[in-house]
């Protein structure tokens, strides 16, 4: 049975669930939706998941955005904002 990433992530999710740890499941269904609209974007609506490259694309894409995030919340002295985005 392959493992693809969106198994990985709905384990995770899950086990976040479990561990009633809000910062990991934030960050899991946002990087869920971040995939499955790209693969919507990509394939039309009945896409299931992007492919692995496409993958990779989508979580360095997630990875910037929340860097340039931080960087903007730190320059305006919202470090409130930075540290929850870290």
């Amino acid at each position: 049975m392959s493992n693809t990433l969106s198994t990985q992530l709905t384990d995770d999710m899950k086990a976040a669930m479990r561990a009633k740890d809000t910062k990991a499941l934030t960050v899991i269904r946002n990087l869920k939706s971040a995939l499955k609209y790209a693969a919507i974007e990509k394939h039309g609506a009945d896409a299931t998941e992007p492919d692995p490259a496409e993958s990779i694309a989508v979580v360095r894409k997630q990875i910037k955005q929340r860097q340039d995030s931080i960087a903007s919340y730190q320059e305006a002295n919202r470090t409130d904002l930075a540290e929850i985005e870290q």
